[in-house]
């Protein structure tokens, strides 16, 4: 039996649904839970939650302190805290409601001879469940979202390279490096979703054995089709004929590899080459301000992504580091190519459904965005292999 902890419905709900479809999750724990129809999707400010449900999980069994944690988001809002802190308050008092919840559900340690339940909980949202795992002799599974100190290594590294940038990057508190190291310790399997994140954990020290790498799962379907504007330009309609689209969507932010792109643009600035980027934008707006074929349209809701993969002809990543990015295979699913960095998971094959990045300099970028003009459109764009059935196998092992 597998215990899940979840903020959010990250990776839509894969893990208690792979666990769900073989009978082997007994709980899910999770901040939100909003059954269609039920009154808290009809509260002012509460339309993001509309999402956190899932159909396949309607029968389970899930425990979601909805008010506790509502209450909490509006003393935050109040407070108006650094993010950082909002962060860690977070995931400490969500986790507290679920340590009690477990208490009363699990009353004893596991019996000798019975079956010993599974803890699973994502970084940095872990350490008092693995506590309270640990305490009743559980297993414990570790999701490591990203790769760890080395990414944040990375990105500081980025933020001296474009000091004219107005960003909202800040490095996390030692606090928050600290609980996660104690995590780490604590999980007996890490499960991570590329190469790069592995390589990246290897570099803090931590175990071989301990990890393993689990691709994201994402099923053709996952988003609904259609709903955005198109952009202005005619698109590309044959290999090196019309305006060619690029789409970033994503977090506008120097992790993301924002500032090397916007770069790229300005040595494309005079070629038939627009670029939308769609998300919460961290690097202020006027760092595009002199770049007319650059269109910002802000955080888009989930319900038109689909509309902005199918209006492009390319899509971007140039991501300084990710644990996977999810937008690979949302774009691939909608027959979208990608250009993408190495560090992050293995979503692309070059020449195939994509192309990779040699490297992150703007001349590189600028380069291959005018390479993947002369070869568009592929033929055939498709998503990896891993499917649910895989995930639930790599879960069971």
């Amino acid at each position: 039996m597998w215990i899940i902890s979840q903020i959010g419905a990250r990776e839509h709900y894969a893990i208690p649904r792979a666990l769900h479809r073989i009978g082997r999750l007994g709980l899910l724990c999770t901040d939100a839970w909003i059954r269609p129809g039920s009154p808290w999707g009809k509260l002012p400010g509460t339309r993001r939650l509309r999402d956190r449900w899932h159909p396949e999980l309607a029968e389970a069994e899930v425990f979601a302190p909805n008010l506790p944690m509502l209450g909490f988001e509006v003393k935050q809002r109040i407070g108006k805290r650094h993010s950082s802190e909002v962060i860690i308050a977070r995931n400490t008092f969500y986790q507290d409601l679920v340590v009690r919840h477990l208490a009363r559900r699990f009353p004893a340690p596991a019996a000798a001879g019975g079956e010993i339940p599974t803890m699973f909980s994502y970084s940095c949202a872990a350490l008092e469940l693995f506590r309270f795992a640990k305490s009743r002799g559980w297993r414990t599974v570790l999701g490591q979202i990203d790769p760890g100190p080395e990414e944040e290594r990375l990105v500081a590294a980025e933020r001296e390279r474009y000091p004219h940038l107005k960003h909202a990057w800040q490095p996390s508190p030692p606090v928050y490096w600290e609980r996660w190291h104690e995590e780490v310790k604590l999980a007996d399997r890490i499960l991570v979703n590329s190469e790069w994140s592995r390589q990246c954990l290897l570099k803090e020290g931590i175990a071989p054995e301990k990890l393993e790498v689990v691709p994201l799962v994402y099923e053709k379907g996952a988003l609904p089709v259609g709903g955005a504007a198109s952009p202005e330009g005619g698109g590309l309609t044959a290999a090196g004929g019309g305006r060619l689209e690029v789409l970033f969507l994503g977090q506008i932010n120097l992790r993301k590899g924002v500032g090397r792109l916007l770069e790229a643009m300005r040595l494309l600035k005079d070629e038939a080459i627009g670029l939308t980027l769609a998300g919460p934008a961290e690097i202020d707006p006027s760092a595009w301000a002199d770049l007319p074929q650059v269109r910002w349209v802000g955080k888009v809701p989930r319900s038109e992504v689909g509309g902005y993969y199918e209006a492009a002809d390319l899509f971007i990543l140039p991501t300084i580091s990710d644990g996977y990015a999810l937008t690979q295979l949302e774009a691939l699913a909608h027959g979208l190519p990608v250009l993408a960095s190495r560090h992050c998971g293995d979503a692309v094959r070059h020449g195939e459904n994509g192309w990779i990045l040699e490297d992150l300099e703007p001349e590189t970028i600028a380069r291959a965005i005018r390479q993947a003009r002369e070869s568009l459109p592929l033929t055939k764009v498709e998503m990896p292999a891993f499917g649910m059935e895989a995930l639930a196998r790599a879960l069971a092992r």
